[in-house]
């Protein structure tokens, strides 16, 4: 499944932000549907969480080794950022017209950059 961080500072792959973000965002939110009547299902979908959990941790610990990110509770930081992702993804998913894609970076982006002794501006990149 999609859902995919390239380098440490792109937010943006955490949301259906393109026509194939979005299309894996359709793909991810079956497995929490079917979560909740199937316990194989959740069974699953709790592995993809874990999996998710590892790869930002990954992602973390690369950027606090490089110097590039300030020193940080990685484990909590790891849940927030699915955490925060899925939320607003669903949201945009909606098409929610209070919630644009802007404001949903901005929110996620503020959450972490100031976790990780980032630049306030949500990179473009």
């Amino acid at each position: 499944m999609g859902r995919r961080i390239h380098g440490g500072r792109r937010p943006h792959r955490l949301l259906p932000t393109d026509p194939e973000l979005h299309q894996d965002w359709r793909l991810w939110q079956e497995p929490w549907v079917r979560a909740l009547r199937d316990e194989t299902t959740r069974v699953f979908a709790v592995d993809l969480y874990t999996q998710l959990h590892g790869w930002v941790s990954d992602a973390i610990r690369r950027g606090i080794a490089s110097g590039e990110f300030s020193p940080a509770d990685v484990d909590d930081l790891s849940t927030l950022v699915p955490s925060l992702s899925d939320g607003y993804g669903i949201r945009l998913m909606l098409r929610d017209p209070t919630v644009t894609l802007d404001s949903a970076l901005a929110s996620i982006w503020r959450h972490v950059a100031g976790a990780l002794g980032l630049p306030a501006a949500v990179p473009t990149d």
